[in-house]
């Protein structure tokens, strides 16, 4: 079954689905949305307006954990810590705008919002740009999937799955891109270690 068959059977399951998964920041699914939306399978206005909820919501859920555990909890997890330090910085140093781009950022978005909970940032100001934000964010990733939609409808009956696999191919090579710069860190790492 491919995912068109699937986003049919789903129907109007899709919605919460998708909020859900929105809560959780999956961009991949909030792009086969839109490529569904582009196909009319679903409706674009509702899959935007519920992505948009549920990323709102998550990543309020993790301003709150943070304000309200977050120091602590950041304690117990090193590599945590300093993420959430690079991000704290970036706060200081950006303001708003981080708030408006984290979502994007790939290593600092899932510690994002709860680093900022640690901050003194008002917990006001932090909703209402995490509203803005999160509407970006869903427009973006929801539009991206509607113009992939009609990139496939061009190149007719095999276009899904060529950009699909042209996708994977390329979250292919970013992951193998990461993994090596990963590996060479942490060979580095020891050698500077042992000396």
């Amino acid at each position: 079954m491919d995912w068109i068959s699937w986003l049919q059977e789903w129907g109007n399951a899709f919605y919460p689905l998708a909020f859900v998964w929105a809560f959780f920041e999956g961009e991949t699914f909030v792009i086969f949305g839109g490529m569904g939306a582009k196909l009319g399978i679903v409706n674009l206005y509702w899959l935007v307006g519920t992505v948009w909820v549920g990323s709102f919501m998550g990543d309020q859920l993790w301003f709150w954990l943070g304000r309200r555990w977050g120091s602590k909890a950041l304690a117990r997890f090193p590599s945590a810590e300093v993420h959430a330090s690079r991000v704290l910085r970036w706060l200081e140093k950006y303001g708003v705008a981080f708030i408006l781009v984290f979502r994007f950022l790939y290593g600092v978005r899932n510690i994002a919002s709860v680093a900022i909970g640690t901050s003194r940032m008002p917990w006001s100001r932090f909703l209402f740009w995490n509203f803005i934000a999160a509407g970006i964010w869903a427009w973006s990733f929801a539009g991206a999937g509607y113009m992939f939609g009609e990139a496939a409808a061009a190149m007719g009956e095999n276009g899904p799955k060529i950009l699909l696999l042209t996708g994977l191919a390329i979250g292919g090579l970013w992951l193998a891109i990461k993994s090596i710069r990963w590996v060479r860190r942490r060979a580095l790492a020891a050698t500077n270690a042992a000396e």
